[in-house]
């Protein structure tokens, strides 16, 4: 196999163990976690000259995991609290003391720069201030 196809191989045997536990069935949580291994342990000894089988593998594959990353739910969609402080951390939603954005005071109008440039930016995408 090529350097890129086993880093593609390996990928998606991680990405399918990481989604195949996050299932809350426990029961169904085993099987799928052995049957993944199993099937990758038995397609090991599959030869490099043999791209188009490779291929179909692969393809089968991100197809199993496209089904896996739908019937798992997402971790932060438990908590059903929107509002408040959040820090996105090692990818999961943390809730966090962190402090709000501080506004910095201007003389004319009290309204942070960024967020100016921000709010005039999707003006002009809604397309309000090219109006001619």
């Amino acid at each position: 196999m090529e350097v890129s196809k086993k880093r593609v191989v390996l990928s998606l045997y991680r990405e399918l163990i990481y989604y195949s536990k996050l299932i809350t069935n426990k029961e169904e949580k085993i099987s799928k976690l052995n049957l993944i291994k199993s099937t990758f342990k038995k397609n090991k000894s599959i030869p490099e000259t043999e791209t188009e089988k490779i291929d179909k593998l692969i393809e089968d594959g991100q197809k199993k995991l496209s089904f896996l990353k739908i019937m798992t739910p997402r971790e932060f969609a438990k908590s059903y609290k929107t509002t408040g402080v959040y820090r996105f951390e090692d990818g999961k939603w943390i809730e966090g003391n962190e402090e709000k954005k501080s506004k910095r005071q201007y003389l004319d109008h009290g309204i942070d720069i960024m967020d100016l440039r921000r709010h005039n930016h999707l003006v002009k995408r809604m397309q309000f201030l090219d109006r001619r």
